[in-house]
């Protein structure tokens, strides 16, 4: 699109899909403050910047193993769809629709959660 990012969406499934772990806030601190729309080397400087204080998965899995007593490094949809409404930074029905859908997760499936991080 022009080489552009445009809307917060976007910049949000840019991030993730690159690996990255933004919170809905620190996406909105930097799409402020490249002014609401980033170009190619805007973007580059965000990732840099994000890449430096992200600890997110690290801190996720133990997180996910510290709740997992027999080890299986599995979680169910149901459960997983619960802390990603009620726990942390709450993600809209919507979001948790969009990262299953993303990442084929069934309603009463099972979940690898290193995989899933």
């Amino acid at each position: 699109r022009n080489g552009q990012i445009r809307t917060l969406d976007e910049l949000t499934v840019t991030m993730r899909s690159l690996g990255m772990s933004p919170t809905i806030a620190e996406l909105k601190k930097y799409f402020k403050e490249k002014g609401g729309q980033l170009a190619f080397s805007d973007f580059l400087d965000v990732m840099h910047a994000h890449s430096k204080v992200e600890k997110l998965p690290t801190e996720v899995l133990a997180a996910f193993r510290a709740n997992d007593p027999k080890k299986t490094g599995l979680i169910s949809a149901k459960d997983l769809r619960h802390i990603l409404l009620n726990w942390g930074e709450k993600l809209s029905v919507k979001e948790v629709d969009h990262i299953f859908h993303e990442a084929n997760v069934g309603p009463n499936g099972q979940v690898r959660y290193e995989d899933f991080v």
